[in-house]
């Protein structure tokens, strides 16, 4: 970095030092500053950095050409990557009329005895005008360039934020000339809050060529927004694959829950991260890893010797793993909002966007019970802004599609997920969880992330920018029960109502949610007893009390009292909402979730085995079931088979109801299921398939 004696509003280019280079030259930018960035619009701008402690720093915001390029000039300009080489090129720019003026400010500060300055600038309008930042102390100079004002978007979660690739992302990513998006990306983790950034990061414009490295939905968050709200945005990514809940909490809040279960694993985390802060422990650790690799080396070389005498191939030496320091673990308690949300609180942005819950899944989510909830809270609390919105996107379809129901809900970790989330975020105002379960299939990382991002955006510019613009499906809103059935209604998008209200005698398509393939059956539903056990419903659209709803009935449920709406990982439901925008899966029940617990060995083979045997006898639950059904829709059938023009209808069913018994021969579960009833089940069986083949041939 060149330093030198300057005018008061000259600037350097936003260097990256570690806390070692700060004697040489202490002056600096915290590293979210940088070259390329988009600060938030209509909100203070604070700007903060290091300095010598005790040292006056000017700061100054400018769009001033003339005095930012005199800047950058005095320091040396890096190679500018858009100079005419003499090749032909396109490239798209803006065209902005009558735009906002920034005056140049210039604000004094001092830093305090740690180096630390700060300042804070009133709220400017969104530009595409060039902005400079310059910050001068002494003769230490630093400058950002290339700056402008928009909206600013965190993204934060697991894999499927941090995924890169996505469905026709070739030809997307080439026609994503978008200077005006900036994009920024890392991820870190650590056991203690992190005053600034440790990684080196940069800003990125987006353009063909970046956009290919950005993540996939963050990436497509952004141009959604950028295009339609025709500001600058900039999208902050912090996504590490394979994280939980907990690490995207202050550590404050996770204190703050009374429970066994968290408190004895931030218990556990507080006694492995103590180790490593105690150079003693350490060295012993490392004693012992080099103790284990000499025994481990030894033996090598036993087998080699043996490999060598047996003329056979040597074996490979394998060296115990060397052990990770747990204060930097891979998704620890508020490690990873310690390390890349807590150095950047101090920056305005807009809101949260959060995808985030698969690995809850995995025997995790009654933790998730206590720590999703604290996931807002945090970042609200961080960011000291009590209504930031916060936007989570819910998990795609995954696993097996059309699983039994009665299995489905004993532990679909998915289900359970969604269901959190919801009932987490159904009374914040200032939040919403996003339904993307239609984007799913058998993957963990689907790559239909587009709609996932057009379903967020739309969430983002309905309730966060109040533009008039569908923005979800319809929301279950009130269970009644009547006649042994059940009468579910529904609320609407505000633009949807807005749009059919005036009509006295709305048709159903008009204000219920309908299925995604036009005139076809509602899927999804099942219903239960008092029994609590779960049965497909049959379903179909009626008027009570003169309102619209769907009814919900089974006749192997003669007393309904619960419902519940695409309960499974991959779930089967097909209603959406006007613009195709699927319905949130929901339940009106509140019974119990089998217990998923795996934050010790011990816990997770207790869990395990409590599911497995709720999960074998939902498979018998599900066979008595199928069984049942069919006793029950064979009369009817033979009766209907000779009225009027059914036959074709009725023989679809049998060929249903045949499939269902060729599974009692091919399925090796369920055969070996057969054995454990009565004797005479395997003659129901027979003469069930002999009905059936004489209905066919009727």
């Amino acid at each position: 970095m060149k330093t030198r004696t300057i005018p008061a509003m000259l600037i350097a280019f936003c260097s990256v030092l570690n806390a070692a280079d700060q004697e040489d030259d202490p002056l600096r930018f915290a590293k979210i500053l940088g070259d390329n960035m988009v600060l938030q619009q209509q909100k203070p701008i604070t700007l903060w950095g290091w300095a010598r402690p005790g040292a006056a720093v000017n700061v100054t915001l400018t769009q001033d050409a003339a005095l930012g390029q005199a800047a950058t000039d005095e320091l040396g300009s890096p190679p500018d990557a858009n100079k005419d080489n003499g090749e032909y090129s396109v490239a798209m720019r803006y065209v902005e009329r009558n735009p906002p003026k920034l005056e140049t400010q210039v604000l004094k500060t001092r830093a305090d005895n740690e180096g630390r300055w700060s300042v804070k600038f009133p709220p400017a309008r969104a530009s595409f005008q060039p902005t400079w930042i310059l910050a001068e102390s002494g003769e230490q100079l630093v400058v950002a360039q290339n700056v402008l004002i928009g909206e600013i978007w965190i993204c934060a979660g697991q894999s499927n934020m941090g995924w890169g690739n996505f469905n026709r992302k070739d030809r997307e990513a080439a026609s994503a000339d978008f200077p005006g998006l900036r994009y920024v990306a890392w991820e870190d983790s650590w056991y203690k809050p992190l005053t600034d950034v440790r990684k080196n990061i940069s800003w990125q414009e987006c353009s063909p060529q970046t956009a290919q490295r950005f993540s996939a939905v963050p990436y497509l968050y952004g141009t959604f927004l950028h295009r339609y709200l025709k500001v600058p945005v900039g999208i902050i990514n912090v996504a590490r694959g394979g994280t939980l809940g907990q690490t995207w909490c202050l550590r404050e809040e996770l204190d703050s829950i009374d429970n066994t279960l968290m408190n004895t694993v931030l218990a556990e985390h507080d006694a492995e991260t103590a180790v490593w802060d105690d150079s003693l422990q350490v060295a012993g650790l490392m004693a012992e890893w080099e103790q284990s690799c000499d025994v481990a080396r030894a033996e090598h070389a036993k087998k080699v010797a043996a490999a060598q005498t047996d003329g056979k191939e040597e074996p490979r030496l394998r060296l115990p793993k060397k052990p990770d320091d747990a204060r930097a673990g891979w998704s620890p308690p508020a490690g990873l909002f310690n390390a890349t949300v807590m150095p950047i609180r101090r920056l305005a942005l807009r809101g949260v966007l959060y995808y985030q819950g698969e690995n809850n899944n995995f025997m995790r989510w009654t933790r998730y019970e206590s720590t999703f909830p604290k996931v807002a809270v945090s970042f609200r609390k961080a960011f000291g802004d009590e209504s930031l919105p916060f936007g989570c996107i819910s998990q795609p379809g995954w696993g097996t599609f059309g699983i039994d129901p009665e299995v489905a809900t004993i532990a679909e970790g998915y289900a359970i997920i969604r269901d959190i989330q919801r009932r987490a975020l159904k009374d914040d105002p200032n939040a919403d969880m996003i339904a993307t379960y239609p984007t799913g299939n058998s993957y963990i990382h689907p790559g239909e992330k587009l709609p996932v991002a057009e379903y967020a955006s739309l969430w983002a510019l309905a309730k966060v920018y109040g533009k008039e613009v569908v923005h979800r499906g319809n929301e279950f809103t009130e269970m009644k029960k009547t006649d042994g059935k059940l009468h579910l209604f529904f609320d609407q998008d505000p633009v949807v109502h807005e749009r059919w209200k005036h009509i006295e005698n709305n048709a159903a398509w008009q204000v219920l949610p309908m299925p995604r393939e036009g005139k076809a059956p509602i899927e999804g539903f099942i219903i239960a007893g008092a029994d609590r056990r779960w049965y497909p419903a049959d379903v179909r659209q009626t008027k009570v009390d003169d309102k619209w709803c769907i009814e919900l009935s089974s006749d192997l449920v003669p007393e309904p009292v619960a419902a519940r709406y695409g309960w499974a990982n991959w779930p089967t439901g097909n209603l959406v909402g006007r613009e195709r925008i699927p319905v949130p899966t929901f339940r009106t029940d509140n019974w119990p979730i089998p217990e998923g617990m795996n934050y010790s060995p011990e816990a997770k083979k207790i869990s395990e085995d409590k599911i497995k045997a709720l999960r074998e006898t939902a498979q018998r639950q599900a066979l008595d079931r199928k069984i049942r059904q069919m006793q029950m829709d064979l009369p009817a059938l033979e009766r209907d088979l000779n009225q009027g023009n059914a036959r074709a209808q009725i023989e679809s069913k049998l060929r249903r109801i045949e499939a269902v018994l060729n599974e009692f021969e091919t399925d090796p579960w369920l055969s070996r299921q057969l054995a454990g009833y009565d004797a005479e089940f395997s003659g129901k069986l027979k003469a069930l398939r002999e009905r059936v083949a004489e209905l066919k041939n009727n």
